[in-house]
């Protein structure tokens, strides 16, 4: 059925895809009415059922939340800042309590207390009618990617058209990692793509990941923004050599803004002669409210139409991605790095940061910190320079960060001292760098609820298609809602379920949400000790 769908979908493709039209007859109403569906079901020669399953996926599109007009934020950031409810009251003056829904994670989180309204988000520091500011950025690399503004966009533009060759190559040399959390090789990914061969007599694509949906990071949203120009000009230089003459920009719902600044940055594109030399084509998706997204071959899913949920691998992307042809697939801050690497060359770009993590990072850092905002700092630099220099200390008492989402790590303050920021020392002491957003987790929070807080989100957000993940983070959550004093967790029935997530889910979701729950289990386990029936070892 899934190839079905998706050939129905690529067919016209040149109009729109399945899942713009379906975007686009929902406006901002909340979901589609049955004679909509009926049409688009019409017109596509596809059962209204299948249409009714995609839209029931997303926050935005399912009938549950027909009619809402705004939305609270529910992430981590804004829960831990204490500022959700103040939120609420403001909609609450202007909307009834049925027309105000839930989103996950607004990219507010140096803020907290987001909301979103009509289509625009705003944060505690500014209301209805007035957008919030701009996200503060700081520079502390030695030599920055972003700080230097682009002045003539033509001429930024021609950095695409050096000799493919030539582009592969200072893109190996650079030793680029993705800098959505997985690290691979970049020129690794890109040579696999380009080698691939299309089928049927298909074209190969390139796609931006701009579903940036972990609470806590908002670097991307930051690019989309105010760099929109160094995200093209990378997915052209590096779609060009792959052979793609189309490029997906998928940005999610939660991010009004980058959506307009990336269709003002397109219109740009195509006045230059650069547009006119290649033909090649941008395309903006926007999404629906889906933290799976942000997962590839969901996002694939997702832009044709079908249920977001997970393909199982190989076939990779790179081989079968995108309306089944060969597509090259990663993420904002990736291909924004690109044109520097392209105009710099690749060695000056190694030379930054260290041997197997080079180049800059632009961290994340939340409200508690005293320098809020997006940071951008070289690879390999002390984690304690990010925290207390760069970032400032902390507002109020912390006892842990989460870095890297709520699948990275979670590490005491006491770690702090023997990490740097690579990918090499947090694998060493047992964590993962992820994307690197930093959410500070305060001393008067209560671990359990924070473990709490960790399985709602996964329970909510998994796309259910492996047994595992569906079922284990709905027991994970219900096991840690019950547990008490008088009512502790079996260590090893939990450990069991750990386990299975681990080694039995289909995608990061489910197997990613164990490493920073034993983290917790790990470093806290004297404040869990009553809510487990045996004493917590280290797994």
């Amino acid at each position: 059925m899934s190839k079905n769908i998706r050939a129905l979908s690529a067919r016209l493709i040149k109009d729109k895809t399945l899942f713009e039209a379906l975007n686009e007859t929902a406006g901002n109403t909340g979901s589609l009415s049955h004679k909509q569906l009926s049409d688009i079901s019409d017109e596509r020669l596809l059962p209204p059922g299948v249409l009714l399953g995609t839209i029931s996926f997303y926050d935005f599109l399912k009938p549950d939340n027909s009619g809402k007009r705004a939305y609270v934020c529910n992430g981590t950031c804004c829960m831990l800042s204490g500022k959700q409810e103040a939120a609420r009251s403001k909609l609450s003056k202007r909307f009834s309590a049925d027309e105000i829904g839930e989103a996950t994670c607004l990219g507010h989180c140096y803020k907290g207390g987001a909301f979103w309204e009509e289509n625009t988000t705003y944060d505690e520091g500014s209301g209805s009618g007035s957008e919030s500011a701009s996200i503060p950025f700081y520079s502390k690399a030695p030599r920055s990617l972003y700080a230097n503004e682009i002045t003539d966009v033509n001429h930024f533009y021609q950095v695409a058209l050096l000799e493919q060759n030539k582009i592969l190559e200072e893109l190996s040399r650079s030793y680029l990692r993705g800098r959505g959390g997985a690290g691979f090789l970049f020129a690794d990914k890109l040579a696999a793509c380009t080698q691939a061969s299309v089928t049927q007599g298909g074209e190969k694509y390139v796609v931006c990941n701009g579903d940036e949906g972990d609470p806590g990071a908002f670097s991307d949203r930051y690019l989309l923004e105010q760099q929109p120009h160094r995200v093209l000009a990378g997915m052209l230089a590096a779609g060009l050599v792959a052979g793609a003459k189309t490029g997906f920009v998928y940005i999610r719902a939660e991010y009004p803004a980058a959506q307009t600044r990336m269709a003002e940055a397109i219109d740009a594109f195509e006045k230059t002669t650069v547009h006119m030399q290649t033909g090649f084509q941008f395309r903006i998706v926007r999404g629906a409210g889906s933290y799976i997204c942000g997962e590839e071959t969901a996002l694939l899913n997702s832009i044709e139409g079908l249920r977001p949920e997970v393909r199982t691998r190989p076939p990779y992307p790179a081989q079968e991605g995108l309306f089944g042809q060969p597509t090259l697939l990663s993420n904002v801050e990736t291909f924004a790095a690109i044109p520097w690497i392209l105009e710099h060359g690749g060695a000056d770009f190694a030379a930054i940061g260290t041997e197997e993590s080079a180049g800059t990072k632009l961290l994340s850092l939340d409200y508690n910190f005293n320098i809020p905002g997006v940071h951008e700092v070289e690879m390999g630099v002390p984690l304690e320079t990010v925290i207390y220099e760069y970032g400032g200390g902390f507002r109020s008492p912390v006892k842990a960060l989460q870095i890297g989402g709520p699948l990275g790590s979670v590490l005491p303050m006491d770690k702090i001292a023997a990490l740097s920021l690579d990918y090499e020392s947090f694998s060493q002491e047992g964590f993962l760098l992820g994307h690197a957003s930093i959410v500070t987790i305060p001393q008067s929070f209560p671990m359990i609820d924070f473990l709490r807080h960790l399985f709602s989100f996964m329970a909510e957000e998994s796309c259910g298609k492996c047994l595992p993940c569906r079922l284990g983070t709905s027991k994970g959550h219900m096991m840690l809602e019950k547990a008490s004093r008088d009512s502790p967790i079996d260590n090893v029935v939990f450990d069991d379920l750990l386990e299975t997530l681990e080694l039995g889910s289909l995608c990061g979701l489910g197997s990613g949400l164990p490493l920073p729950v034993h983290n917790i289990l790990t470093y806290f386990s004297a404040e869990l000790s009553d809510y487990f029936d045996k004493e917590i070892t280290a797994p």
